[in-house]
């Protein structure tokens, strides 16, 4: 059996090659080798600390970038002073973003429960807070950012837990083991579809290969707390964005606001697994006085795939005017 090395050093070559050509997430995972904890500049000039290279592309494109799932239309109205939960932080790419979009003045709590890669987003939340990408943000003088970054995940309950760490591709850690394993076949399956005319040989060399290092999982334990906890522990009187990216545990995340702190509630922007889930996450949402919209995020940017992925985003009415669908 080749070693991680040499099945990476096939991957940027023609696995990269054949994969690449097929346009579809793949592209922007297998230019890189990771290379954890080390400071990148972003193409919109903030010199950030990175977990790995293959994930910071894809990371900016997905928030930053032209199919920014955040910037779509006008679903989200970021304005400055805003105070947002950002569950589900990674390295802290969202919470950049809307710190950039508040023209860096914000309160911004970010949650990242996977030890190693909350050690990235401190940095990032530590850099952004004392003024280091003021100037990439746009920000006013005198204009106050101030970011928590917390080493836990949001759930309905606080428990221990033990989650499915990703360390090839941290993006997809997620508490529930079966989940991992429907995403990974998904994932090979959507690949597969998309480079029919690549013989075999090359698949069961190259591609399954990659992809099975992709998806390698450590154990790791870490805690969860409902964000109701957080609400009365920081008496926050109102959260004006709560996004979550939370790798299927997106209801259980919803369930950990009690009814009477959905009206403190002004946004929420989430990614969903599945459709079913994303049925779930709408009638809740709906029952607290939200409008919704929603669309396949993955299906839309990269065409005939099998991928359920879609973002759910939620407003409240009386807030602003009605909002157009845009693309």
């Amino acid at each position: 059996m080749k070693s991680d090395p040499v099945r990476r050093a096939l991957v940027g070559g023609l696995a990269g090659a054949l994969i690449l050509a097929a346009g579809w997430r793949a592209r922007v995972l297998l230019r890189t080798n990771p290379n954890g904890g080390t400071p990148v500049t972003l193409p919109n000039g903030m010199r950030i600390q990175q977990w790995q290279k293959m994930e910071t592309d894809f990371l900016y494109e997905e928030t930053f970038g032209k199919y920014s799932v955040y910037a779509k239309g006008n679903y989200i109205d970021f304005q400055p002073g805003a105070l947002i939960v950002d569950a589900g932080a990674n390295v802290g790419m969202f919470t950049l973003f809307a710190a950039h979009r508040c023209r860096g003045e914000a309160e911004i709590f970010a949650f990242e429960p996977i030890p190693t890669t909350f050690s990235v987003l401190a940095a990032n939340a530590a850099a952004a807070t004392r003024g280091d990408y003021s100037a990439a943000m746009g920000a006013r003088p005198g204009a106050s950012l101030k970011i928590h970054a917390i080493n836990c995940g949001l759930s309905a309950t606080k428990e221990e837990v033990i989650f499915q760490h990703h360390p090839h591709f941290s993006v997809w850690s997620t508490q529930d083991a079966d989940f991992a394993h429907q995403r990974l076949d998904r994932f090979l399956a959507d690949v597969a579809g998309m480079i029919p005319l690549a013989p075999a040989v090359l698949s069961r060399a190259v591609v399954r290969p990659f992809i099975a290092w992709m998806g390698r999982t450590k154990k790791v334990t870490a805690t969860l707390v409902p964000l109701s906890s957080i609400i009365e522990e920081y008496r926050l009187d109102r959260i004006d964005i709560l996004k979550a990216d939370v790798e299927g545990a997106e209801v259980a995340a919803l369930q950990g606001i009690t009814p009477n702190q959905w009206d403190l509630v002004r946004q929420v922007v989430t990614e969903v697994e599945y459709f079913a889930t994303k049925d779930l996450v709408i009638e809740i949402l709906e029952a607290h006085g939200f409008t919704t919209y929603w669309y396949a995020s993955e299906r839309e940017r990269y065409g005939d795939v099998r991928s359920e992925v879609c973002m759910v985003y939620a407003w409240r009415a009386g807030d602003r005017r009605t909002l157009r669908p845009t693309t």
